[in-house]
């Protein structure tokens, strides 16, 4: 859903969801190699053992590292958004920086917004909206990141609350999160930070020129 909300901030984007997203439907989209911007919102993970064979996992089988390297030509890239778990992790063992946005990198994007850890699907989704709020506002990929951290760690429930409300969310979503909000209110104040933890927004970087 995170997707088909972003796709309203965009005049030209196209969503690939479900069933349709394949490695072969991602690898021969004929806008991939022009688009300006990227996101996959999907499982993603690193294998320090195998670095290359890194990987996001799409509906048939893996995007991996490899696939990345060979396949993709994303020179017209500014910025690879990876909302997945691990995607900003690195080979530490070898002198060689090696990972899943090093892939995109070589690819052609100059830009990627990856995680550092296994992040919370609501905690991302949250943080992902707001981040391309303030794109629309910055030309800085690391003020726009830092921005929606802040945001997240910092919002209370009430107005998290009231911002789920005007913000342009699925309509089944948003009854979703209202509901969960408004639970969360009541029990914990209408002060309670529910995304204070770092654990929440510290995982996700920004790698690259960041601009």
């Amino acid at each position: 859903m995170t997707a088909e909300c972003l796709q309203q901030q965009f005049d030209e984007a196209e969503i690939i969801k479900e069933n349709q997203a394949t490695k072969s439907a991602v690898i021969n989209h004929p806008k991939l190699s022009v688009a300006n911007s990227i996101l996959f919102f999907c499982h993603g993970y690193f294998n320090f053992d195998s670095p290359l064979d890194s990987g996001l996992e799409l509906a048939d089988e893996k995007l991996t590292l490899a696939d990345i390297i060979q396949y993709l030509n994303l020179k017209n890239c500014r910025l690879v958004t990876l909302a997945a778990c691990e995607t900003g992790l690195t080979d530490f063992k070898h002198m060689e920086y090696v990972g899943l946005s090093s892939g995109f990198l070589l690819a052609g994007s100059t830009n990627i917004v990856a995680s550092l850890w296994s992040v919370r699907s609501d905690a991302t989704a949250l943080l992902m909206l707001r981040l391309y709020q303030e794109l629309e506002k910055s030309d800085n990929i690391v003020v726009a990141l830092k921005t929606a951290q802040n945001w997240l760690r910092n919002i209370g429930v009430q107005e998290l609350r009231e911002w789920v409300r005007e913000y342009p969310l699925i309509s089944i979503w948003q009854v979703k999160l209202e509901e969960e909000f408004t639970q969360m209110e009541n029990r914990e104040g209408a002060n309670f930070k529910p995304y204070n933890s770092p654990y929440f927004w510290a995982g996700f970087c920004v790698i690259g020129k960041g601009e």
